[in-house]
This record gives C-alpha cells, structure tokens and sequence, in this order.
C-alpha cells in the first residue's frame, strides 16, 4: 500500500470484496481506493447536473466518516449523448475538521486517466438519476489539479447510484 492509499484507509471500516465495487443503495458512491472498500453518501446540497438532456454535465460530491475522520470525493464530467468525457476527480481525508490530505485525477492518462462508464439514466423534470462507474489514479498536487504527481499514485475504483437535482 502506497503512504497516500495508507492516510486514505487510517480509521475507515474495510470490507472484503469478492469482486467489482457496485453501489448498491441510491445516493451512494462506492470507492476503492487502493483495493480497500468506502461507502460514501451523496452530499446532495452539493451535486447537481446541468445543460440539456443530451449534453449534461455532471456534477457528484459525496462523503464518509467515522470516529477517525471524514472523507469527501468530488466527481465531474460531461455527457455529450450520454457517452462522459472530460472527467476530474478529487479526494481529500479530513481529521479533526483538518484536510491531511488532497489528491487529484483526470481524464488525461498523464493525469490519472480517470474514466466514467455509465450503465444508465432517467430524467424525471428536474431529476436526473444515474448510474455507473470509474477508474483511474489519483496523486497529490501543488496548483489544484493542473499538474499531478503520480509517481505516488493510489489507483481508485468504484461505482456510483445517484438522483441529482438540476443546477439552478
């Protein structure tokens, strides 16, 4: 295990996975960071879509925590014909209220290749309910994203059942 898989998992429940991470409630994102399992709840306040039905940009802040800390993942990408490009993905680990950690992906392959395969949609009005999953590798940086360090990499993986409101 990588030293930032090792401040990732400090203090979070672990489970045994048998095989690929599947959420299996709505509103939650699965993630597997460096082969070890965290259920995260949707931050719904916080994620939303936007744009139109066949182009919309999603959106999806979600978090964990325990007696040991708090970890939030932010997840972004677009959906031109429902087929995402451009996706971005930070993750931080919070103790006593203060981050001790902050990691970065996106789409680029120098940048993590962080990829988003979705397995469906519905809109209802304003709600948009969607599922899928993701894959890449997340490193610290220095500038927010734009260059990332990956010879410290921790993989990532999971999956995501969500119903977001539309951005207003």
């Amino acid at each position: 295990m990588t030293p930032v898989a090792r401040l990732f998992s400090a203090g979070f429940l672990v489970c045994a996975m048998t095989g690929p991470a599947i959420a299996q409630n709505a509103d939650e994102v699965t993630i597997l960071i460096d082969g070890e399992e965290h259920i995260l709840s949707l931050w719904a306040e916080q994620s939303d879509w936007s744009g139109s039905e066949s182009w919309p940009s999603i959106s999806i802040l979600a978090r964990g925590s325990n007696g040991a800390g708090t970890l939030t993942l932010g997840l972004s990408f677009e959906a031109s014909g429902w087929s995402p490009s451009g996706a971005e993905m930070d993750l931080s680990r919070f103790d006593g209220g203060e981050r001790v950690l902050h990691v970065f992906g996106q789409e680029e392959a120098e940048r993590g290749g962080i990829t988003v395969e979705l397995d469906g949609h519905e809109i209802d009005g304003s709600r948009l309910s969607l599922t899928g999953r993701f894959t890449g590798t997340l490193g610290p940086s220095k500038n927010f994203g734009r260059d990332i360090d990956l010879s410290d990499g921790v993989p990532v993986s999971g999956s995501f059942s969500v119903t977001l409101e539309t951005l207003e």
